[in-house]
Formats: C-alpha cells, structure tokens, sequence
C-alpha cells in the first residue's frame, strides 16, 4: 500500500515551482526599500524644482526692473523742471532714497519729456511717473522689485563715484547711476548705468 502514502508534493514537480513565506518577505522588503528610495528621490526632484523657478522668477523680475531703469537713465534729458512747490528742480536730482530725472519718451507720444522718480520705501524698489513735467506732485508708485531691505544710490561725476550730486548747471546730468539693492536674503545687487546713453 504504497500508494496510500502518495505525497503530491513530491511526485508533482509543478508543486515545488511556488514561493515560500520567505521569500515573499523578502522581496516585499526589497519592494518596499526601492520604494522608499524613488519616493525620496521625486520629492528632491520637486523641491528642487520648485526652488528653481522660484530662483528664476527672481531673476527674471530684476532684469524686467533693470531694463527699465537702464531705458529711463539712458533717455535722460538735459531739461531742468519745476517741483510741485514751484521751485526749479535741476533735470537729474539724487535724494537720500533714490533719484528724479526728466526722459525722453518714444518718439511720436506727447509729451515728448516726462519726469520719473526711482526710489525704495517699505521694502519695494518704486518707479514713479509724474503726470506732468512742472509743478506736480509724483504720481501712482509701480513696485520694480520686492523683499529690499536696503538701497544705495551714487552716481558718477567727473571726479568718480559721489553719494551727492550738485551741479552747478541744472540741466547737468551725471555720467553713470550705481544702484545697491540688498535683499532680505543679505545678497546685495549692484548696478550701474550710464545715464543718457
């Protein structure tokens, strides 16, 4: 009676082809740790993403900034002008947060001058377009860039860089504007312009 101690098993070779207990584990543990590894890896890759197009969108916010005062400086124009006050203010003026200027503006708009004013003031670098050229009061401020904790503004004479500007004929422009932005982040930014380029 053989046959009564038939163990499948062993006489069917297709039986022995499955997997243990074991092995199972085992490689649900090599699944889990291949997981984990690619989890940690798409979230680097998103973070680092994320952190540069936030790098970009700073970048390309201060060359927009920088394209428009480097177009405001270079058409500067040798026109003196009155302030609000009445009083004649020279045709390039540099206040302790920024500076005035008289520019030309593109050929075929009227006013052919405006004055704008550049300057920082609550953490913004602002540009402020004047509704007219003599005896009015600075118009709607546009933040140009954001998250400034500081501003330098010098400007170059012919005996090199001032922090002051006086000359002595009111429609005298200075050679070159350096601004000096520091960001919240402590990395300062210098640029320099040349002024009626």
């Amino acid at each position: 009676m053989s046959a009564a101690r038939h163990h499948p098993r062993r006489d069917h070779p297709s039986c022995e082809g499955g997997f243990t207990l074991v092995e199972m584990l085992v490689s649900l543990l090599i699944f889990g740790i291949i997981a984990s590894i690619a989890t940690a890896m798409a979230t680097g890759a998103t973070r680092s993403f994320a952190a540069s197009q936030g790098a970009l969108g700073t970048v390309t916010a201060l060359d927009d900034m920088r394209t428009i005062l480097a177009a405001d400086l270079g058409q500067a124009a040798r026109r003196p002008s009155l302030g609000a006050d009445g009083k004649p203010m020279p045709a390039f003026t540099l206040t302790p947060d920024g500076f005035v200027l008289t520019r030309y503006r593109a050929e075929g708009v009227l006013p052919a001058v405006e004055k704008v004013a550049w300057g920082h003031a609550d953490g913004l670098l602002l540009r402020q377009p004047f509704p007219a050229i003599d005896g009015a009061p600075p118009g709607e401020a546009t933040p140009m860039a954001q998250g400034i904790v500081g501003a330098r503004f010098r400007v170059m004479t012919a005996s090199g860089w001032s922090d002051s500007w006086a000359p002595t004929d009111p429609a005298e422009l200075p050679r070159a504007v350096e601004l000096t932005l520091v960001r919240r982040d402590g990395v300062p930014i210098t640029l320099k312009l040349l002024v009626g380029a």
